[in-house]
């Protein structure tokens, strides 16, 4: 909380200093009294009224990882939600946590939200030539927009050589809840 305080005085200190130089610039190049009077009241304004800062909200797993979600100034969309997720593969029984994010999922006008993504990456250490991975993450806030609970997902493919799969690692669903 103190950091988002201290950010918010950093801008309006920002604003007001950029005000200043705009009045100052503008008046060296001839532009009206009255466009001066306008930006220093828009400025004086803009002090008392700082744009509200971006809400995050943290939480954790039922698997006990962490989950970070950030939402745009407008209550519109999750800028990035971030987890520490486990997955446990087969065959070869290993167990991974591993960060996923998302960025710019859309929340609707009751708080709901729903991504699903699916990426792959060549790699070039033998007998492994490649992963896909498949994941999705839905969930609601709150009216308040102060608390969410969710369900994340991760499932990562390992291929071999001749394409064929040589390990599958899956978190399941996960469930979390994060709150302001």
């Amino acid at each position: 909380m103190q950091r988002i305080t201290v950010h918010r005085l950093s801008a309006m200190f920002l604003i007001a200093a950029l005000s200043l130089f705009a009045t100052t610039v503008g008046s060296a190049a001839g532009r009206s009294a009255r466009a001066g009077k306008a930006a220093k009241r828009s400025a004086r304004h803009r002090a008392k009224h700082p744009a509200p800062a971006r809400l995050v909200l943290g939480g954790v797993t039922s698997a006990n990882g962490p989950v970070v979600v950030q939402v745009s100034t407008d209550g519109r969309e999750i800028v990035r939600a971030t987890m520490a997720i486990q997955q446990k593969c087969q065959p070869s029984g290993a167990a991974l946590f591993v960060p996923d994010s998302y960025t710019h999922v859309p929340i609707s006008a009751t708080g709901a939200f729903y991504s699903r993504g699916e990426w792959s990456t060549p790699l070039t250490e033998p007998p492994i030539t490649g992963l896909t991975s498949t994941g999705q993450l839905s969930g609601k806030f709150n009216r308040a927009m102060t608390a969410l609970t969710g369900t994340w997902s991760l499932v990562t493919v390992f291929n071999g050589a001749t394409g064929a799969t040589v390990d599958r690692c899956d978190s399941g669903a996960v469930s979390f809840t994060a709150i302001q």
